[in-house]
């Protein structure tokens, strides 16, 4: 007798194929995306610093932190930047140095990155919570 169709062995041993291939693709996917995203942040952070550096080459120093307002807006980080090395009662446009962040989002498949908060500062030194992720 010739049977049409597969057996139940057979079906639970392709389903058994697919949830292991899965289950090995699956976390790669997602530090894929990961990665994806964090460069987007990185390369959002290097437009904000261009655009620092210029004002800085303008005014002779760069914004106070609660007058700048081009951070980017992205929906897995939050970015902060703050104006560091201002002379005492010094006006606007007269600290000598900054430090651009942005972090994960809380709630996000991007908190679990292993990279956490990376960073930027005027000299071009980028920073992380661990090596290699710029």
């Amino acid at each position: 007798m010739v049977s049409k169709g597969f057996s139940l062995t057979e079906l639970l041993i392709a389903a058994a194929i697919v949830a292991i291939l899965g289950a090995v693709a699956y976390p790669t996917y997602i530090e894929s995306m990961q990665e994806s995203r964090r460069s987007q942040a990185q390369q959002e952070m290097l437009q904000v610093a261009i655009i620092l550096e210029r004002s800085y080459s303008r005014n002779g120093g760069y914004p106070d932190s609660d007058t700048f307002t081009a951070l980017p807006v992205l929906e897995m980080y939050t970015f902060k930047y703050e104006h560091l090395n201002k002379p005492e009662n010094g006006e606007n446009y007269t600290s000598r140095s900054y430090l651009l962040t942005a972090t994960p989002k809380t709630g996000t498949l991007q908190e679990s990155d292993p990279c956490g908060a990376i960073t930027l500062n005027h000299i071009g030194t980028q920073g992380a919570e661990v090596d290699d992720c710029w």
